[in-house]
């Protein structure tokens, strides 16, 4: 039951995550900034991440996971508390880059915390995958989607209570499970036993294919997490519709990251890869052309459907090598974090450029070079059932 339990912690920290992107964003959107400067706050934030992801990577073990994870729950409650007491505009840069920080003390070292209480149990590495990936993404769904029933009626500042409860229990939570992992480990390592890789260890070690389909994925996260709110603002969507949008992305993808669970093969498989890559195409081009709220609805479903599959697969291939997990995961982490630079700067100058549309139908190409890389790839690694 606990090791279901722990999923409860991203789900947490990544409420925290999407409440400050979506807040930080529609401030700074409302207050007439240009496309660039609204997105640079999330780039601001992506680059902080990747820089202390790399770092944090190369320290991370099982055995001091937990600290770490502590540790980033608590600085989330002070810098959530520091958006309440310096609300300029100015200082969200400082507070979100803080922010970068404490995430990156989170999400490697939550993903060796789990791995860890995963050991030895049939099936864990996909199990592991499914949970993480509908954990967080759920997370990131309830921010947006809280905030935009939150905000209208008592205060963006009662968004930042939120984010400081939330850091105050993931901290609370870890430290009392700490002890319980521990003895996990130990006695799986006495027994001698491991993850049960044995139906992927013939399987090409293909993080690399994570890497780029996730990175160019994740530029169209950013673009979309920055971008939208500028559009928004554009067409004068309500602040409730504009949290409900983004909120069913992540839900989407978080759904679509569970019915995962019990995966085999398709993950080394073109057609698959190539049906979930068009759903994300639809979806942004529906999020390029849409100017009524029901438009950006189905944008959002069909763009949900594809980033459930780009960040199962990308810690998938991650988790599943035996001896590499560690350093593959601090990689991860670091791709998330560059790619949301690239994304709200590249967009933001796009759309000062040409439109607030454009945007979503550059990154579509993206979308459509990737899906035929990792086509191409798989047809000529076919697997066997």
């Amino acid at each position: 039951m606990i090791r279901f339990l722990i999923y409860l912690f991203p789900a947490m920290m990544d409420m925290v995550v999407g409440a400050v992107f979506f807040v930080t964003a529609v401030r700074y959107s409302e207050s007439g900034a240009s496309s660039l400067t609204v997105t640079g706050v999330m780039a601001t934030w992506a680059f902080i991440y990747s820089l202390c992801s790399i770092a944090v990577g190369r320290v991370v073990n099982h055995k001091n996971a937990a600290q770490i994870i502590v540790i980033s729950g608590g600085a989330v409650t002070l810098l959530s508390t520091g958006y309440i007491v310096v609300p300029s505009l100015g200082a969200q840069y400082l507070w979100t880059a803080l922010m970068g920080v404490a995430a990156a003390l989170f999400f490697t070292p939550f993903q060796v915390f789990m791995k860890s209480l995963e050991h030895g149990e049939d099936g864990s590495v996909v199990r592991s995958t499914a949970l993480y990936t509908f954990s967080w993404s759920f997370g990131m769904a309830c921010g947006p989607f809280i905030c935009g029933y939150v905000w209208p009626n008592f205060g963006w500042q009662w968004c930042y209570v939120m984010n400081a409860t939330m850091g105050l229990t993931v901290a609370a939570g870890i430290w009392k499970l700490k002890k319980y992992a521990d003895r996990h480990h130990e006695t799986v390592s006495v027994a001698g036993k491991s993850a049960k890789l044995e139906d992927y260890s013939k399987m090409p070690d293909l993080a690399w294919l994570g890497w780029l389909a996730a990175g160019v994925g994740c530029i169209t996260v950013a673009v979309i997490r920055s971008l939208f709110p500028v559009k928004a603002a554009i067409l004068e969507l309500s602040k409730t519709d504009q949290g409900v949008i983004l909120a069913i992305v992540s839900f989407t993808q978080a759904f679509i990251g569970l019915a995962f669970i019990r995966s085999k093969f398709w993950m080394y498989r073109p057609v698959p890869v190539a049906l979930f890559s068009l759903s994300g195409l639809l979806g942004l081009l529906l999020f390029g052309m849409g100017s009524k709220p029901g438009t950006f609805y189905m944008a959002a479903l069909f763009y949900g459907i594809y980033s459930g599959m780009f960040f199962f697969y990308l810690v998938f291939h991650s988790l599943v090598h035996p001896t590499r997990s560690s350093k593959y995961v601090a990689i991860n982490e670091a791709v998330v974090g560059i790619t949301s630079i690239i994304g709200p700067i590249a967009g933001g100058i796009i759309a000062d450029k040409t439109n607030s549309s454009m945007p979503f139908y550059v990154v579509g190409i993206l979308v459509l070079l990737v899906m035929a890389v990792q086509a191409r790839v798989h047809y000529l690694k076919p697997v066997k059932s």
